[in-house]
């Protein structure tokens, strides 16, 4: 039940890893990535409705709170929807930035790196020293 739950709520099931391996992986990797972005708009749509579900449930408990300085049940019972609904925001934030990436970067950006360039006055002096 909560491994159905995690794969409900998290898109780490459907992406690949692309900080290891070969540099081939990695782009390998990225291009998986790329063509399965569009799934991360499913996962912002469910923390979207999770969030404002957990936020009107936060609402109607505070309401039926009495405020009178003490802490009742439903202070708690309210606590528990808004934690969630905070969790929903910042899913949201990392989904939604994912998907912008991922959308704006076509190529990886381990294929866009220029190499390091060797120091040719150094080679040159080994050679001509014969070092």
């Amino acid at each position: 039940m909560l491994k159905s739950l995690w794969n409900y709520f998290s898109p780490f099931s459907v992406f690949k890893d692309a900080s290891r391996g070969t540099v081939d992986e990695k782009a390998a990797a990225y291009r998986h990535n790329y063509e399965m972005r569009g799934c991360l708009l499913g996962y912002i749509r469910r923390w979207l409705w999770t969030g404002a579900l957990a936020l009107l449930l936060a609402t109607f408990f505070d309401s039926q709170s009495p405020h009178n300085g003490a802490l009742h049940l439903f202070d708690v019972l309210a606590a528990a929807p808004a934690l969630v609904a905070t969790v929903a925001v910042c899913g949201i934030a990392v989904f939604s930035y994912s998907y912008l990436f991922l959308s704006w970067n076509e190529v990886p950006v381990i294929e866009r790196r220029t190499p390091a360039r060797v120091d040719s006055g150094r080679g040159a002096a080994l050679r001509h020293h014969g070092g």
